[in-house]
């Protein structure tokens, strides 16, 4: 999955303590490129003066727990000693943690670039963890929050969800440093915790903070998703339908469709808000920019007859290049049977027409004979 811009130059400003808006310039640039800039600033912040850094953490190697941590807060101060704290052994760092107020430990986390922490953050225990994310999380520091789940162990993690509440683990989950971390997290909810989840994205218009998850975790836990989302009433899926048709994001939502259940997936094929035309066409539209016609060929099995239909006079109508993305998809995972069923609904006139251009085309002859095999 690509990087998002928007959330690069959210990272980027939180890094150099700047208003978004500032970097509004930066929508223009790759967001990898703007990942490299924040990467190249976060080693000149963190890496000058590393030698003194050095020596001010084996100093404290020298005084007691307690007498640092007061150092820390009142003479060092938040910045200071989140440079310091990566070069701390992580028994000491944590030992002097356990004596700073979780209000101060909120400010140093907020400065702090985990991945040169690592193995403190690690080392925390999982309460001090809890604490520390509700102060986070009472401050809206949702990208210092998402910069830290790929460091902490499980029960820190749980201690960390449990502290937030639904809306804020949801922009959280957003903005996380590491997407592929996601599966993890949804791993710890309970299905009740899941559907609490996807009741607020409803309720707080966050299916795009939601449907980006949903890009990100297993085969399995989008499955478990889409059937916990299409067993909620129909105005909860008519805003993720809503939302995706607004924002463009039907290839976040194909996939789920074919992780569901049948049961789920004829639920949601039969919602009405799903059977406008324009709508089925930027679903094949996405289908065909983002290969997607698996899932797609499945999840229109599904529909009754007269929205089969609308499908089937779309491809038949479609631009060369996306019949050809379509023919080939079907060769390649045997779709041919499906889609004989669905095109088969075309009018005799329609359907003549189709078959003729079919003969034109590399793989049309499979679905023309697949045609004649479901007439």
């Amino acid at each position: 999955m690509s990087l998002n811009g928007g959330v690069e130059i959210l990272k980027l400003a939180r890094l150099v303590d700047a208003e978004p808006e500032q970097l509004g310039y930066l929508q223009y640039v790759a967001p990898q490129d703007i990942r490299d800039l924040r990467e190249q600033v976060t080693v000149v912040m963190f890496d000058a003066d590393r030698q003194m850094l050095q020596r001010v953490a084996s100093a404290t190697k020298m005084i007691p727990g307690k007498l640092a941590a007061a150092i820390g807060e009142r003479a060092f101060g938040p910045l200071l000693c989140a440079r310091v704290t990566g070069l701390l052994e992580p028994s000491r760092a944590v030992e002097i943690a356990e004596r700073l107020p979780t209000e101060f430990l909120a400010e140093v986390a907020v400065l702090l670039d985990p991945r040169r922490a690592s193995r403190v953050i690690a080392e925390i225990p999982a309460q001090q963890i809890g604490e520390i994310t509700a102060a986070l999380a009472e401050r809206e520091e949702l990208i210092a929050m998402g910069g830290f789940v790929g460091h902490l162990p499980e029960a820190s993690l749980r201690a960390a969800v449990d502290a937030v509440d639904d809306e804020t683990l949801l922009l959280t989950a957003y903005v996380i440093e590491t997407k592929s971390n996601l599966g993890s997290l949804v791993g710890l909810l309970s299905e009740q915790r899941l559907e609490s989840v996807i009741r607020t994205a409803h309720e707080a218009d966050l299916w795009v903070e939601a449907l980006d998850v949903l890009s990100y975790v297993s085969e399995d836990q989008r499955g478990q998703l889409g059937d916990i989302a299409a067993a909620a009433e129909d105005e909860v899926l008519d805003g993720m339908v809503r939302t995706a048709e607004s924002e463009g994001l039907w290839a976040d939502v194909l996939p789920v469709t074919r992780a569901m259940s049948p049961d789920s997936r004829t639920r949601f094929a039969k919602l009405e808000s799903i059977q406008s035309r324009p709508l089925l066409e930027q679903i094949i539209r996405a289908a065909h920019e983002h290969r997607l016609w698996p899932p797609l060929i499945g999840f229109a099995t599904e529909f009754e007859q007269p929205t089969q239909l609308q499908i089937a006079e779309l491809i038949a109508e479609a631009e060369d290049e996306v019949l050809d993305s379509l023919l080939e998809a079907m060769a390649a995972d045997g779709l041919q049977t499906e889609l004989a069923s669905i095109t088969a609904t075309l009018e005799d006139a329609d359907l003549e027409r189709f078959s003729e251009r079919l003969a034109k085309r590399e793989n049309g002859d499979q679905l023309s004979k697949a045609l004649e095999a479901a007439a």
